[in-house]
């Protein structure tokens, strides 16, 4: 692929692979910087986690959707001349019984290693993204996906431990049977989250009013 004019020279393109729960995604960005500018942007809704919870199995219509996306995704790569690929898989291939012959398959497509992401290592890259992309955030950042949600506190460039729960869309849909009072029932039992987010800003306050505290990212 030709450099399109105004374009800056970060190197040739690179790529990212996100096989989610919900989605497959590939993202092209023009080069590696701290915050890279994508140039192409595609998903395909595949569905991957829509029954992990209840079978304990990738559903097999998912798993071909999912594989024909890699497929497409691996050619689009070569057509844009990619010299760097990432690939990550996340919860539902980490948690089905089925995940890792999946996994051996779709690496055979893009003719990479696929890391399945843990759920803190989940949480930590998100909030690396956020650290990345925006000035000095303090917070708790919250990756809300189809199979998982993570939750991180951000103070800064300082990324703290996280937590992941069963709490993605197409998970608690699968574990409420598609009842929303079930869905309010599973996630009041899911205390962990008001835990940390509890104790993340009881730690905030405690950080503000120490002596010689200092503003985030300073």
């Amino acid at each position: 692929m030709s450099a399109a004019q105004g374009r800056l020279d970060h190197g040739a393109p690179i790529a990212v692979i996100d096989i989610g729960s919900n989605s497959v995604r590939l993202v092209i960005y023009e080069g590696l910087t701290r915050s890279p500018t994508p140039i192409f942007n595609e998903k395909v809704l595949a569905g991957l986690g829509r029954e992990v919870q209840s079978t304990g199995l990738l559903a097999a219509d998912a798993v071909e959707k999912a594989l024909e996306a890699l497929l497409r995704f691996r050619a689009l790569c070569d057509t844009a001349g990619v010299k760097r690929l990432w690939c990550v898989a996340t919860a539902a291939c980490r948690d089905a019984e089925n995940g890792p012959d999946f996994i051996n398959a779709a690496e055979r497509i893009c003719r990479k290693r696929i890391e399945v992401l843990s759920g803190r290592r989940e949480a930590t890259l998100a909030a690396l993204g956020v650290v990345s992309g925006l000035y000095r955030p303090d917070g708790i950042v919250g990756d809300l996906g189809g199979g998982s949600l993570e939750l991180t506190d951000v103070h800064g460039h300082q990324v703290r431990h996280g937590v992941t729960l069963p709490l993605g869309s197409l998970a608690l849909q699968d574990l409420a049977e598609k009842s929303v009072k079930k869905a309010e029932r599973s996630c009041a039992r899911r205390s962990p989250a008001r835990r940390y987010c509890a104790r993340a800003m009881a730690a905030r306050s405690t950080r503000s009013a120490a002596p010689g505290a200092h503003s985030p990212g300073s």
